[in-house]
């Protein structure tokens, strides 16, 4: 689960609106919307660490691995990237759905996976150019 899934679904569990929500981090109820709809993510920790305070959770449990893999490929090649890391994330897991892999093995996994999309991202743009996919 990514973290715009766990911010709605602890939001929803402590009876929060989305206003109010947004009322006690400090931040709009668009940007609320959006984290939730997994349009953006919190580009400054403190914003994390204020939904952990808000929750009583760890901010390890709001914003996982896969999530920095998410931001990490925003930053690095837009939106288009995101989408593909989150896809390929996402797939991943399903894979992994039957729990037959190690919690320690599925990371392993899964950060190999991100380090091979970046690899075919530079090798795509060496040999096709700047604007490849």
């Amino acid at each position: 689960m990514m973290f715009g899934e766990k911010l709605k679904e602890l939001r929803l569990e402590n009876g929060y609106t989305q206003e109010k929500l947004a009322e006690l981090a400090d931040v709009s109820k668009r940007t609320i919307i959006n984290y939730e709809q997994g349009r953006c993510y919190p580009k400054q920790t403190e914003i994390v660490a204020r939904f952990a305070e808000i929750f009583s959770v760890p901010v390890d449990f709001l914003f996982s691995d896969a999530d920095r893999y998410v931001q990490e490929a925003e930053e690095r090649g837009g939106s288009y990237a995101a989408q593909e890391v989150s896809w390929l994330l996402s797939s991943a897991g399903a894979m992994f759905a039957g729990g037959s892999l190690s919690e320690e093995d599925k990371d392993k996994v899964i950060r190999k996976l991100n380090e091979l999309y970046w690899d075919s991202k530079e090798k795509n743009r060496a040999k096709y150019g700047k604007n490849a996919r």
